[in-house]
């Protein structure tokens, strides 16, 4: 658990570089909430980690439901920040909605990778340990 939430710094801290990178490289798309955007993100990725590896050693089952309704919650928090930014900021609709989407995909394939080299590492475990 410890290696992951290490990783998930790491994947802040390079989204957050790639925010910065925006600021420099292309000033008129930047919006100051982009560094932010980094830190959402990796937040609501670390809650959702925690709450779907805590029900892993549970049973199947539950890892399944708890899997889903976590996902379903991130997904409808995810939808309300956008469309909060959205009617809040409409000059900046644009760029906001291509930096969240950007960020979205990108945590998508980070939480994806992580979960599975996780789910793959404690089945190796449970073959190698029958209880």
């Amino acid at each position: 658990m410890r290696r992951y939430y290490l990783a998930l710094v790491v994947f802040a801290l390079v989204l957050t570089l790639a925010a910065f990178a925006v600021m420099w490289l292309a000033p008129n798309a930047y919006l100051g909430i982009m560094p932010l955007l980094a830190l959402y993100f990796s937040a609501v990725t670390g809650v959702q980690h925690y709450f779907v590896l805590k029900s892993m050693y549970q049973s199947a089952r539950r890892f399944v439901q708890v899997f889903l309704a976590v996902t379903v919650a991130v997904l409808f928090v995810h939808l309300a920040v956008f469309a909060a930014y959205l009617f809040t900021h409409t000059a900046q609709a644009k760029p906001f909605a291509v930096a969240f989407l950007a960020g979205f995909a990108a945590t998508l394939v980070f939480e994806t990778t992580a979960m599975v080299l996780t789910v793959n590492n404690e089945r190796k475990k449970q073959q190698q340990n029958p209880s």
